[in-house]
């Protein structure tokens, strides 16, 4: 077994350094061009202990979403519905009658809400992803624009008309009901047409409110029909979830972006301003145990935090998210879907010097 062990490692790294030497020679031949495809596509492709999800495009684009503690994922890729638990490895799929265009799911992402386009607006399905005891169809039809929520057991959905916030029990007989008016949730400029997401932490929501690169942030009560201010100048409706029950998201003004943190799960949640953060860091997703962080920009990811210099990863992903513990869920220029650990070999650190060489000859 020793030995077996032994023999796969060599192999493995035997396969990188002859890449190496092919490159080096490409390189004193000045063959950039040759040399940086090579190994954009080493840089791109998963690698052999990689968890592949998908290695098929979809035709529009692809939707996905994470549970509040990062372990279940679910993916949305035309009209079949697919969700995977990364740490249990179970998995499961959906075929679904039409292609949705947008997903919301519950706290644990055990439900899912989707929305259907319609000729003025869509319409709400609300979805069980752990059997098929729910497949829910809302009697409302609403704006497009906005995100809505279901509740983490599905008995309720939440969706906004005419910039008002309603209720809905997942069961029949259809019975909507208007839980916060518009007044208590309005947008900075009241001028511009608002949108509107929510996103569930604990058994509550949080509640954006805003257009234009302008938003108020609210903490929406279900149980209480309340929703409270938290925090205003948020740049960006969307949030990301850390580990525990912690979530970032970007405040500011345009051309000055900080990280801010929001910390949930006992009563109110609390808000706290971070550091300042450049483009190159917009989609902050957390590392356990670490005051670092991932994010994606222009095909690349890069290692950061306040303490350390931005590191550009030997990996190329479109787009990316930090699920479970330390696993990177990539989504790389050719549609694959992959699951991979952020422990690359020195081998890989070397390809990328090599790659960055050759591009910019």
């Amino acid at each position: 077994m020793v030995l077996s062990f032994l023999s796969l490692s060599w192999n493995c790294k035997s396969k990188q350094e002859s890449l190496i030497e092919e490159i080096q020679e490409l390189l004193e031949e000045q063959n950039y061009e040759k040399a940086s495809g090579i190994l954009k596509e080493y840089l791109i492709k998963p690698k052999s202990d990689s968890d592949i999800l998908s290695k098929e495009k979809p035709e529009t684009p692809r939707i996905v979403e994470l549970s509040f503690d990062r372990k279940r994922l679910v993916y949305l890729e035309d009209s079949k519905l697919l969700w995977k638990d990364a740490v249990d490895g179970s998995n499961g799929s959906k075929s679904l009658d039409e292609v949705p265009a947008s997903l919301a799911v519950s706290l644990n992402a055990n439900f899912a809400l989707a929305e259907y386009p319609m000729t003025n607006g869509c319409r709400l399905f609300a979805i069980s992803l752990k059997n098929n005891d729910l497949l829910y169809e809302s009697g409302a039809q609403i704006s497009c624009r906005n995100r809505g929520g279901i509740s983490d057991d599905g008995s309720k959905i939440y969706y906004f008309v005419d910039n008002q916030l309603y209720e809905e029990k997942t069961v029949e007989p259809r019975t909507p009901k208007l839980v916060v008016s518009k007044e208590k949730i309005a947008p900075p400029f009241t001028g511009l047409k608002a949108r509107f997401f929510l996103y569930p932490v604990g058994k509550d929501f949080l509640l954006f409110s805003g257009n234009a690169g302008s938003y108020v942030l609210y903490y929406f009560q279900p149980e209480k029909k309340s929703v409270e201010k938290i925090d205003q100048e948020v740049i960006s409706p969307l949030i990301y979830y850390g580990t525990g029950d912690s979530a970032y998201y970007l405040g500011g003004s345009i051309g000055r972006l900080h990280l801010r943190r929001l910390q949930f799960g006992k009563g109110k949640p609390s808000t706290s301003k971070l550091f300042t953060i450049s483009r190159k860091e917009i989609n902050p997703w957390k590392i356990p145990g670490k005051n670092e962080f991932v994010s994606n920009y222009s095909g690349k990811v890069h290692l950061w935090g306040p303490s350390r210099k931005s590191q550009v990863l030997p990996i190329l992903c479109e787009r990316i998210w930090m699920v479970d513990q330390n696993k990177l869920l990539c989504e790389n220029e050719k549609g694959e879907l992959y699951l991979t650990s952020l422990d690359f070999p020195e081998e890989d650190w070397r390809i990328l010097k090599l790659f960055e060489e050759a591009r910019d000859k």
